[in-house]
């Protein structure tokens, strides 16, 4: 009896097995479909496939492993092996069925199912967009029922087998699946520090996958150098997936090039805007058109940056990166022949802004001498003044000058005695939601006033020189930061999208232009367009140069994406109300103030047109 029950054990494990290594193969041949026919397919090499097959089916046997272990746990409980392999074929029929419907969801919206597709299905306005009929339903129902047909007959093939041959390569298939994906998640780990585009551009299209990177352990370890860092990707084809721009620029060269100063304060507090703390900016402001409600394009430096820059949203960063695509705005001012230098107090190997923005700057500036915050920032100040002060020729200059004092709190003991009490260094250890934030708050006040003496000097000189006659300014933060203005113990960025962290000041000097205060809302995407348009000389329309628009149009700027391709949401205009898709797919909404707001309903007919706007950047 006991044999009996050994052996009825053993023959359904065996089965199981085989139906969980069969399941994984059927879902790997899913998610290759997702691949076929799109853009991504022409970018495919020997190198990307053997990748994406390798992180296909890998990725597969995870999926497929959760039907196989309840079914085994079921069966270790129960001893039923009627009940588990009703369960492990039910589970497996809807993960099937639900990849296959993840499929098209794909094909048409360029991301996987998740929170905001469901409200698209389910949300009032879902009649607009989808409109079934019966025959559809009827199709829909023979397609599972067949799904069913087929998923038991391979059950019942899988039992046949194993008792015919009574052997199942179960140590050799799972030595196999675990090569796949230690090989898939190493080679992805090396492709993102060298840039294979279709390795990167690949590996996105694997539903809820997250594969390795290490790019600064592999710098550590000396597998790849610096040079790497900043370099790669550069001449591995132009094919990146996108149209960017949506049509061919048309230029017709301005007869006066204005010089191009761009200064941003990282981690800028909107609520610190006043002259106390601003006294030379401000009063420069009083010279400059003020926008009131500007809007960042991320909570953090990476994506706001990226906005800046490329006029997209940081959700398009992978697909562009991959190959090396510049923004237009960079790749333009060098075709016109100005001299572009960055001055940046942090590293523009971290995030990789040398490669991403600036890889065809000759001679580019990648880091800054000096210990501290402070004294990296008072370099990049002395490094501008020199250079202007040395410039020859008519050449027209851009200058990016990236201020991190107030991201990095490090200022000299006698420094911080403007506004107190003050801390001296920023103790987060000591925060929580009851923490009183004036010390920091006063500590962060005084190092955006040693940063804005130091602007102060940019600014003189370059009245100094005479040179802001003939030179648009802009001045702004990347990104905002918070000290518990919600009350909801969030200190800092890159943690919810609240108009604490996404509100910038932002002011822009020309001085042909009349100077005043602007209270519409604008965004970072609009930065590039403006620039391109308004001073290098671009005639397209500001639709083929991304999502933005002039600063000087008063348009309104609803559903205004901010985030990464992972986690991302969508700020309403008029109420900023945050529509915010969560790392889990889920959907959550938020007042302004970071309420959950579980009444908000989204208009799918809106969200649709908005998704497939942005989608006419993909090929």
């Amino acid at each position: 009896m006991e044999k009996h029950a050994a052996g009825t054990s053993r023959s359904f494990f065996k089965s199981s097995f085989l139906y969980f290594f069969v399941s994984s193969s059927v879902l790997c041949g899913i998610f290759v479909s997702y691949i076929l026919g799109g853009s991504v397919a022409d970018t495919m090499d020997f190198a990307g496939w053997s990748f994406y097959i390798a992180a296909t089916l890998s990725w597969a046997a995870v999926y497929a492993l959760l039907p196989f272990a309840l079914s085994a746990i079921l069966f270790a409980c129960t001893k039923s092996a009627r009940a588990s392999s009703v369960l492990h074929v039910s589970l497996t029929v809807l993960l099937i069925a639900y990849f296959l419907i993840n499929g098209i969801v794909y094909s048409q919206y360029r991301f996987h199912i998740n929170g905001f597709v469901l409200d698209l299905l389910f949300s009032e306005g879902a009649g607009d967009i989808f409109q079934f009929n019966i025959s559809i339903y009827l199709k829909l129902l023979a397609a599972f029922a067949f799904l069913v047909f087929v998923a038991i007959a391979v059950w019942k093939v899988c039992l046949y087998a194993v008792k015919r041959w009574n052997y199942v390569a179960a140590l050799p298939a799972s030595l196999f699946l675990l090569v796949a994906l230690l090989y898939s998640n190493g080679y992805h780990a090396y492709a993102a520090v060298v840039k294979i585009p279709s390795i990167i551009r690949s590996a996105s299209v694997v539903p809820y996958y997250f594969p390795l990177t290490a790019n600064r352990l592999l710098h550590k370890m000396g597998i790849v150098s610096r040079e790497t860092l900043t370099t790669s990707g550069l001449g591995k084809g132009s094919d990146s997936g996108l149209n960017y721009p949506f049509n061919e620029l048309v230029v017709q060269p301005n007869d006066t090039a204005k010089n191009i100063v761009m200064i941003i304060i990282d981690s800028w507090n909107s609520r610190s805007w006043s002259p106390e703390v601003f006294p030379n900016i401000y009063e420069f402001s009083s010279h400059c058109t003020y926008y009131a409600d500007h809007l960042s394009s991320s909570n953090g430096t990476a994506g706001s940056v990226f906005g800046m820059f490329f006029g997209l949203p940081s959700y398009f960063r992978g697909d562009i990166d991959a190959v090396g695509t510049q923004p237009l705005l960079v790749e333009q001012m060098l075709a016109s022949g100005y001299e572009v230098k960055a001055f940046s107090s942090a590293t523009l190997v971290h995030p990789p802004f040398a490669r991403q923005l600036f890889a065809n700057v000759p001679d580019l500036r990648v880091e800054s001498k000096g210990k501290t915050v402070y004294e990296r920032d008072c370099e990049i100040t002395d490094e501008f003044v020199s250079y202007i002060n040395d410039r020859t020729g008519e050449r027209p200059f851009y200058s990016l000058l990236f201020y991190d004092l107030a991201h990095g709190y490090e200022l000299p003991a006698e420094k911080t005695k403007r506004f107190s009490p003050s801390w001296e260094y920023a103790d987060y250890l000591s925060l929580d939601k009851n923490s009183d934030p004036i010390p920091f708050w006063n500590l962060y006040r005084n190092c955006l006033f040693q940063v804005d003496s130091l602007v102060g000097r940019v600014l003189g000189c370059l009245e100094e020189k005479n040179l802001l006659e003939n030179s648009v300014v802009i001045i702004t933060g990347d990104h905002g930061q918070e000290f518990n203005e919600n009350k909801k113990n969030y200190w800092g960025h890159n943690s919810n999208y609240s108009p604490v962290q996404l509100r910038v000041p932002f002011m822009y000097f020309d001085a042909s232009q009349p100077a005043g205060v602007r209270r519409y809302r604008t965004t970072h995407y609009d930065i590039a367009p403006t620039l391109l348009k308004t001073v290098l000389g671009v005639q397209n329309e500001v639709s083929d140069l991304g999502v933005g628009h002039l600063l000087g149009d008063s348009c309104k700027r609803d559903w205004h994406m901010v985030g990464d391709n992972v986690n991302y949401a969508f700020i309403r205009s008029g109420n900023n109300m945050i529509i915010e898709k969560k790392h889990s797919g889920y959907i959550e909404v938020y007042d302004s103030l970071m309420n959950i707001r579980d009444d908000y309903k989204i208009n799918a007919k809106e969200f649709n047109d908005v998704i497939l706007d942005l989608n006419k950047f993909y090929k």
